[in-house]
This record gives structure tokens, sequence and C-alpha cells, in this order.
């Protein structure tokens, strides 16, 4: 599962790499900058920046919680299984519904014997992380009650610190380009998500502070590596 990233930039930031010959058709590039800020510890439950077709960045709040899952008493979603992209749950969305959440870092947790020490997972390449997203918030539309967007997660066993965890699914920004694209077939996307992200030899990771273990935390001193054995 992936439950906490970080974005180290501003929306428009991430935008510019998804651009290449689309600026005509993505107005906000010349336009003001969105009102977001980087977050080093964006939790569930949060408004997060997303990119959605036509290049705008929007806050959306990241949980999703259909009116199904409120009636059975079921928690709100923060992850769509990629092999789960033709459930009635997600099928819409694979079709009309993706999005780009950037990312900067996404963390991991292993199991020590004092408790969970989290890991920051970032590019080797030092360039931004394009996380397919899938959401049922449309632009311009007021967000309702359980509205809000899902991280797509890999297959499991895909986990980096935990084998046994669940990695998100990262593009570059070629390939998200092609995500985005509404004239991406939802069958298409799906096959991006499963063959066409980026690989685990494309990560690097390492121990960062334990305060990342609580929501509240943030800062760019969560993504500092700890020295030695410092807790």
């Amino acid at each position: 599962m992936c439950g906490r990233y970080a974005r180290a930039r501003y929306g428009i930031d991430y935008l510019i790499p998804l651009a290449s010959d689309r600026d005509t058709r993505w107005p906000l590039l010349n336009e003001s900058a969105p009102a977001d800020t980087p977050s080093w510890n964006a939790a569930p439950g949060s408004r997060q920046p997303v990119i959605y077709p036509d290049g705008a960045v929007r806050l959306v709040h990241w949980g999703y919680r259909p009116a199904w899952a409120v009636a059975r008493g079921l928690p709100q979603m923060i992850n769509a299984k990629v092999e789960k992209a033709t459930s009635s749950a997600w099928a819409a969305m694979w079709k009309n519904g993706r999005i780009i959440v950037p990312a900067d870092y996404w963390y991991e947790w292993k199991s020590e014997s004092d408790g969970k020490q989290p890991y920051a997972i970032q590019a080797k390449s030092g360039e931004p992380m394009y996380v397919a997203g899938l959401t049922n918030v449309r632009p311009d539309t007021e967000q309702c009650e359980g509205d809000g967007f899902v991280i797509v997660t890999a297959e499991a066993g895909a986990g980096l610190v935990d084998v046994h965890d669940r990695r998100p699914v990262v593009f570059s920004a070629k390939v998200a380009r092609e995500y985005l694209d509404p004239a991406t077939s939802a069958e298409r996307a799906v096959h991006l998500a499963l063959s066409a992200a980026e690989p685990p030899e494309a990560f690097t990771w390492f121990p960062v502070s334990r305060k990342v273990n609580r929501s509240g935390p943030d800062g760019p001193d969560l993504v500092e590596p700890l020295k030695g054995d410092a807790p």
C-alpha cells in the first residue's frame, strides 16, 4: 500500500516536463501557478494537487469512499490495485478519471525490533515522479463527501523496502502523457500501468526520521537520510 508520499516542488514544476509539445493545449503554463505548496508528508484525508488531462492542477481529497462503502461501514480507499482495474469500483475511472499525482518521494516501512522504520524512496535521476492516479472528481465541479482520488499500486510483491508491500505505479513524463491523454483507451492505460511503469532499479531509498510515522510533521528534514543509527 502507498500510504504516504512527499512532494518537494510546486504543481507548476511538474507540469513543465509533461507539457512537451502540448503547451498550447495547457494554458495553465502561461498563467499564474496553482495555489499549492510542497508537502513532505502527504497523508490520506488531505487535499493534494493532482494533474488532469487538460493540464490543470487541482487540489483533490486523497481518499475515495463511495456510497456503497459507507453503507457497508468500510473506510475510505486510498489505493487501487492495478490488477483490479476491471472491477466495478474502478472501471469507470480507468476510462474517464485518470490523473497524475506528482511526487518526489514515497515512503515504505520496515519492521524492526524497536518499531517501524520509514524509508524515503526517490528516483535515482532526481526527476519528478509521475504517479498513476484515479479520481471520480470531475474538473470544475464541487467535491462532495466521499469524493477523491486514489493512487494506483503495482502488483503484490512489488515493494522495494518490504517485498510484501505494494509500490505506486510511477511513470516517466512521456508515458504519463499517454496515460493522461483522453484518446488513450482504458485498456491501453491499464497496459501502461502493468508494463511501462518505472522498474525497481530506477529508484533509490534510505532510512529517514521516524517523525514520518505521524501524519502531522512536515518539512524537508523528513527526507534527510539518517546518519549512522540515529532513530
